[in-house]
């Protein structure tokens, strides 16, 4: 017996499970259609690395595996139709974050005197050598007025990992500003 052939139970099988993962991922770019080609292209390929004397019941366990990662590859690649509130953050915390120019920054065209002008210059450069995380975590923290907790479910990380990145980014400007204090005093 070839086992490339697929069986009306397998036929099934495949056709209930592409339906219920279809139904479960509301995704307009996939049907069952897709899932079930998918499925049955896995299956086919498996069929021609794996030797034909195998034991009939692990092509049963195989069968349904090779079936079930097809289906888990393609809808891994597709897009849902429908995004929730927390993905749609998740998509805004990996954004760029909001960038000022310098000219904006320093409202140079006032013509007002800054005392901290040169405080103000270093700040914004030492902000600019971070890393887009990093700023982007700033952003989120001071700008936006998030917390750690909102932040790393966000861009779905520990809260720990987002406090530490906090702490580094804010360490990173401090020894940039002595840096350019100490340069200045020479």
């Amino acid at each position: 017996m070839d086992y490339t052939d697929v069986t009306p139970e397998q036929q099934a099988y495949i056709r209930r499970l592409a339906n219920r993962l279809v139904r479960l991922r509301k995704s307009s770019s996939i049907d069952a259609d897709d899932l079930a080609s998918a499925a049955a292209i896995r299956w086919w390929r498996y069929c021609l690395r794996v030797p034909e004397g195998i034991d009939p019941s692990l092509t049963e366990i195989s069968f349904r595996q090779q079936v079930k990662f097809a289906m888990r590859d393609v809808l891994r690649e597709s897009a849902p139709v429908k995004t929730t509130r927390a993905y749609q953050t998740k998509l805004k915390a990996y954004e760029t974050p909001y960038t000022v120019s310098l000219d904006h920054a320093i409202d140079i065209s006032a013509g007002d005197d800054h005392p901290d002008l040169e405080l103000w210059l270093d700040v914004v450069a030492g902000v600019n050598q971070l890393a887009p995380r990093e700023q982007t975590i700033l952003s989120l923290a001071v700008e936006h007025g998030y917390s750690f907790t909102e932040i790393a479910y966000a861009m779905d990380v520990s809260v720990s990992t987002i406090t530490r990145a906090y702490q580094r980014a804010l360490q990173s400007i401090r020894e940039n500003l002595s840096d350019s204090q100490k340069a200045r005093k020479k």
